[in-house]
């Protein structure tokens, strides 16, 4: 009478041997843009919570005085600071259901918020696999005072992007090592 179920968490219900870490992100990031609303912004709530936990991350990043300008610059309508989504790559067709994508969330999820430079890596996986970002799309630049001329200076290159793509891959590889490489 007493008939056990065994319960288990979408961790467990997906067939990870489909794809590789790679192609798992990859189609996350076209599941993502799979339903789009007004401005390229998602609709489908999933999205929706991953673009504002970016968004969220980003923010605490960054000093008051950059946030204030921020906050102007948003109210005066020159600038939108959620995360630019870009077309999928007609080369990747989404192929995962919505149980596999919220998996692929947890992927990342549960990595982000242990350390300041796990954070930086898997930021960078995101922007790279979620947001198809190319590496001249990662770089950042800022504006620094070189001796009595100030100059916009590359702060974070593209082999920068690459090496923390790279670092964020052998973590989440370390962490889920049942995910093919």
């Amino acid at each position: 009478m007493n008939a056990a179920v065994k319960v288990q968490n979408i961790m467990q219900v997906v067939d990870w041997s489909k794809y590789s870490l790679e192609e798992w992100l990859y189609q996350f990031g076209a599941w993502q843009n799979s339903t789009k609303g007004t401005r390229g912004r998602a609709l489908n709530p999933i999205a929706v919570a991953m673009d504002q936990a970016v968004v969220k991350r980003k923010k605490l990043k960054m000093g008051v005085k950059k946030q204030r300008q921020i906050i102007a610059d948003v109210m005066l309508g020159d600038v939108d600071f959620m995360p630019i989504k870009k077309q999928t790559p007609k080369d990747i067709v989404c192929q995962i259901d919505d149980n596999e994508a919220r998996a692929v969330q947890r992927l990342i999820l549960d990595m982000q918020g242990s350390s300041e430079t796990l954070d930086g890596w898997i930021d960078a996986v995101v922007d790279r696999y979620f947001y198809f970002n190319t590496w001249p799309e990662m770089t950042k630049w800022e504006m620094q005072w070189v001796g009595e001329v100030r100059k916009m200076v590359k702060v974070y290159s593209e082999m920068d992007a690459r090496f923390d793509v790279k670092c964020g891959l052998a973590a989440l590889h370390v962490r889920y090592g049942f995910i093919k490489y």
